[in-house]
C-alpha cells in the first residue's frame, strides 16, 4: 500500500464529513506523513521504507477512519485530534527504530480501550476454580481504571487458595498517555498483595494481582493511594466451580 492509496482508504471511512471537511483532513494527514518521512530518510532511510515504517506506524487505514467519525459532530477537534495522534505514533516508531524493535502498533490499544480482549492480560499460575468477567471501574485523575477479570485458583505447587484479579488502565483523553499504577489487593482476612499495572504501550496499561483468600470469603478489596487520591473497592469473588 503506497501513502496515496493509505490516505484514500482513511477518506472513504469518513462518512460524515462535508468535501470541504474530508479534503482538509486528506491535506493534514498527508502533510504530517511527508513530515515524519523526511525524519525517516534524515536517519538514513530511503523514500521506500520511510513510507513503509510510517503506514506500519499508522495502522489499519479503516480503523483510523473509524475512529475520525466518533469525534464527530465536533468537527472543529477533528485536525487537532488526528495531529495530536500523529505525534504519538511517529515518536513511538522513531524511538522502537532507534532501539532496534520495529514499530509499535496502536491497533491493541484501541481495540481494548472499546473492546477488552484477554489474549492480552496474564492468566493465574494455577489450576483457576472459578472465574467472573465484573463490570467495574473508577477514576483516578485523569486515568480510567477497568477490573476485567476475577479468578479464584489453586497456587502451584501447594494448592493454597488464591483471588487473581485482571486491571487495565487509559487515559479519558483518546490517546492520552496513562500513568503506570500500584495498588494493594486486600482479603476479608487482611492478607494483602501487590498490583502493578503498567505497560506495555504508553496510552494503555494491563496489570494483575494476586492474595491468598479463605474458603468463605466473598470479595477482595482494591485499595489505592495514587496522584494524592485514596480509595479501596470491593471486587466480588467469583461463585462455583469452572467445568
Amino acid at each position: 500500500m503506497t501513502r496515496d492509496e493509505y490516505i484514500q482508504e482513511v477518506s472513504a471511512s469518513l462518512k460524515r464529513l462535508t468535501k470541504r471537511e474530508r479534503e482538509a483532513i486528506r491535506q493534514e494527514l498527508d502533510g504530517h506523513m511527508e513530515d515524519h518521512m523526511e525524519s525517516l530518510r534524515e536517519l538514513g532511510y530511503d523514500e521506500q521504507l520511510a513510507e513503509e515504517r510510517i503506514l506500519a506506524a499508522m495502522g489499519d487505514p479503516a480503523e483510523v477512519g473509524r475512529e475520525l467519525n466518533r469525534q464527530y459532530p465536533f468537527r472543529w477537534l477533528v485536525v487537532r485530534w488526528l495531529a495530536k495522534i500523529l505525534v504519538f505514533w511517529v515518536l513511538l516508531v522513531l524511538l522502537a527504530l532507534l532501539l532496534f524493535e520495529g514499530p509499535v502498533s496502536v491497533q491493541v490499544s484501541i481495540q481494548e480501550r472499546y473492546r477488552p480482549d484477554m489474549s492480552h492480560h496474564y492468566d493465574p499460575s494455577g489450576r483457576t476454580v472459578a472465574e467472573t468477567y465484573p463490570e467495574i471501574e473508577f477514576q483516578v485523575g485523569d486515568d480510567v481504571v477497568r477490573v476485567l477479570r476475577v479468578c479464584t485458583y489453586r497456587s502451584i505447587p501447594w494448592g493454597h487458595l488464591m483471588a487473581f484479579v485482571n486491571l487495565d488502565s487509559y487515559d479519558q483523553q483518546f490517546m492520552g498517555t496513562v500513568g503506570r499504577k500500584e495498588m494493594i489487593l486486600e482479603s476479608q482476612s487482611g492478607e494483602q498483595g501487590e498490583v502493578w499495572i503498567a505497560g506495555p504501550y504508553d496510552w494503555w496499561n494491563a496489570g494483575d494481582g494476586c492474595v491468598a483468600i479463605g474458603p468463605e470469603d466473598t470479595y477482595v478489596t482494591l485499595r489505592y493511594d495514587i496522584y494524592g487520591e485514596s480509595g479501596s473497592i470491593q471486587i466480588p469473588l467469583p461463585e462455583g466451580e469452572t467445568p
